[in-house]
């Protein structure tokens, strides 16, 4: 029996960290999504996401394709876009939050809805690292400092969140 070579001992030690650093992370583990809490009339689109405003900032993640975006993504089939905006947010973010009111929906047909922060929400922790690479609470005033996922989503963010003031 012929001794592993020195090469083939460090990847096995590295293919074992890797492995134990996602199960310590929850990367390639399964978490339940939590029920959806949106309860009224439901909306349909392609994808949706939450925007969660506190204290002047917004939550928003890194994605993995490059730039930041507020969580979302595709809806299931039969899936309403509201729930759809809750499963993608607590999947990136491991925030439980209640959708709330349609804010907009951009020319993708990505719909944004106002979604509110509650005691059971949890605190953020990243989910699929496939789609995130981490997050962030963005000040508006630096929306011009960061680069964003989709072409004017910055702006049309700006100009949402700016016109109730």
């Amino acid at each position: 029996m012929s001794a592993a070579s020195p090469a083939r001992v460090y990847r096995a030690a590295c293919g074992a960290a890797i492995l134990a650093a996602m199960a310590v992370s929850g990367c390639g583990t399964t978490r339940a999504v939590p029920p959806c809490p949106f309860r009224g009339e439901p909306d349909f689109a392609i994808s949706a996401g939450c925007l969660v405003q506190v204290h002047g900032k917004i939550l928003v993640v890194v994605s993995s394709k490059g730039g930041v975006t507020p969580p979302g993504g595709k809806t299931r089939e039969g899936e309403s876009a509201q729930c759809a905006a809750h499963r993608e947010t607590w999947e990136e973010t491991g925030l439980n939050l209640m959708p709330g009111q349609l804010i907009h929906v951009f020319d993708t047909g990505f719909h944004l809805y106002h979604c509110e922060i509650h005691a059971g929400s949890g605190a953020v922790e990243l989910g699929s690292l496939r789609e995130v690479r981490g997050w962030r609470w963005l000040a508006i005033e630096d929306f011009d400092q960061v680069e964003w996922r989709y072409h004017g989503q910055g702006e049309a963010l700006r100009r949402l969140l700016t016109q109730n003031e």
